[in-house]
């Protein structure tokens, strides 16, 4: 008799401490009151817990409740809060959810990950899944899902690909029954085979020229006057497909710059998912190559030893095409009235966009370098504007403690003492210069609050601080 095959394992397992992230602060303090009533020791119950915020609860939670009691207690509330989460994430995929929309879908890291970008009134939020050796990396800068809970917008994304057979559903990390599942499943694969996922270049050029990588086949794709699109099976060459690519992308960086002419340019990339940038820096002969035709070049601004070259190669790194399509929401305000100045990472732009927007539509002037000219001076002007500004609004993300011009323009605006509104878009652990300068500064933890109430303080503050 031929044996069952075998479930696939989970992508996930749905521990204890990821459960509680998933869940809403009221629903955590349901749990408590549970556990207290119906499983506590009577000489240890949970209490002394109203001070902590939601990450310390669920460590505080983590650690004094009972080894053998935390799987009943994810029972108990599995099935509302999936079911709450799968119907959610469902109207987000159809269209019919009352707040967001689905703007794009991306396939990234040579079809192991997978991008979708969600927009509302307040905010933009960006949810990723990387599948690799059925096991999963997950995250998104909304509230839950940036604290490392599951969110709708992940869920959403695990509705996707279980309506396009990409995982089924043993392997999901949550137990959907198959009641609920069969209830969706067809309308998830009417519209989710209507937001199809896009195909996203593992490396790409700044003039367009793209890599594509999967396993050992690698697409290059180019335009130009002579547009053309060919696949190379790299099994069939002599060296393996990481060593193939890395010196194809070194020659594609040097391409523009003659030697004996002492012209051209660097090609830079924009998009590096596959981390040529780390594999190319591990080929010595590489890094001479390159090196040996930057010093070709009289320009003091390109890197000239190993350190400085990685770094180089890192700036300006988008993390997809459609990053890179993000456009200003409204010109900068070029006027004589009272402004703000907003200081963020281009990085951040898909969640900073969507708030300085309705700011503006709330009547705020405000400026923000996207209205830069590229013809001017373009440090200069940013130093004019700070110095002038009526307030200086600063977006913060683990990307500020990489971006120099960011790191400039807190410091510049903390020696012209100009009133300052840090907005935290994620926990983050600053740099001590940058900790240093702002550590009087109360900031509005947005990445803690529901959007529109996050929106309000902000308005509010602003408010109060432009008065004076």
């Amino acid at each position: 008799m031929a044996k069952k095959a075998s479930k696939p394992p989970k992508v996930e397992n749905l521990t204890f401490k990821k459960f509680l992230l998933t869940l809403t602060v009221n629903k955590i303090k349901d749990l408590i009151n549970l556990y207290n009533d119906d499983f506590a020791p009577e000489e240890n119950p949970i209490k002394n817990y109203s001070q902590f915020r939601k990450k310390e609860l669920i460590e505080f939670l983590n650690e004094n409740i009972l080894e053998e009691k935390k799987n009943i207690l994810i029972k108990e509330f599995e099935e509302d809060l999936v079911e709450d989460l799968v119907i959610r994430a469902t109207s987000l995929i159809t269209g019919e959810h009352n707040v967001e929309i689905i703007k794009n879908a991306a396939i990234i890291a040579g079809g192991k990950g997978y991008n979708v970008w969600f927009s509302s009134k307040y905010a933009a939020f960006k949810a990723s899944l990387h599948i690799e050796n059925n096991s999963v990396q997950r995250s998104c800068n909304c509230k839950i899902g940036s604290l490392g809970g599951l969110c709708i917008h992940q869920m959403a994304i695990y509705l996707m690909l279980l309506s396009k057979n990409v995982i089924n559903r043993a392997q999901i990390p949550f137990n959907l029954n198959k009641e609920l599942y069969n209830s969706i499943q067809k309308r998830l694969e009417l519209h989710a085979s209507q937001k199809l996922f896009k195909i996203e270049p593992s490396i790409m050029f700044e003039d367009g020229y793209k890599i594509y990588v999967n396993n050992n086949l690698v697409t290059l794709e180019w335009g130009g006057d002579f547009p053309g699109k060919t696949t190379k099976d790299i099994s069939r060459k002599e060296v393996d497909v990481d060593r193939w690519i890395s010196e194809k992308v070194t020659d594609l960086i040097v391409r523009y710059i003659k030697v004996r002419k002492k012209e051209g340019k660097p090609s830079k990339m924009v998009i590096d998912s596959y981390d040529i940038i780390s594999k190319i820096m591990e080929y010595e002969d590489l890094v001479k190559k390159i090196l040996r035709k930057f010093s070709a070049l009289a320009d003091s601004k390109l890197p000239t030893d190993e350190k400085k070259l990685e770094k180089y190669l890192r700036e300006g790194l988008k993390e997809s095409s459609i990053d890179l399509e993000i456009e200003p929401p409204f010109s900068a305000y070029e006027g004589e009235k009272p402004y703000i100045f907003v200081s963020y990472t281009h990085r951040d732009k898909a969640e900073v966009y969507p708030l300085i927007n309705k700011l503006n539509q709330e009547g705020f002037n405000i400026w923000y370098d996207e209205g830069i000219h590229l013809s001017t001076d373009w440090c200069n002007t940013i130093a004019e504007k700070l110095m002038g500004c009526a307030l200086f609004l600063s977006f913060i993300s683990p990307h500020i403690n990489e971006s120099e011009n960011s790191k400039d323009e807190i410091f510049l605006a903390t020696e012209e003492n100009k009133p300052f509104i840090a907005v935290y878009l994620k926990e983050t652990d600053l740099v001590p210069g940058i900790k240093m300068r702002i550590r009087r500064i109360q900031g509005i933890m947005k990445y803690e609050m529901d959007e529109s109430k996050a929106f309000e303080k902000l308005k509010l503050e602003i408010g109060q601080l432009v008065a004076q």
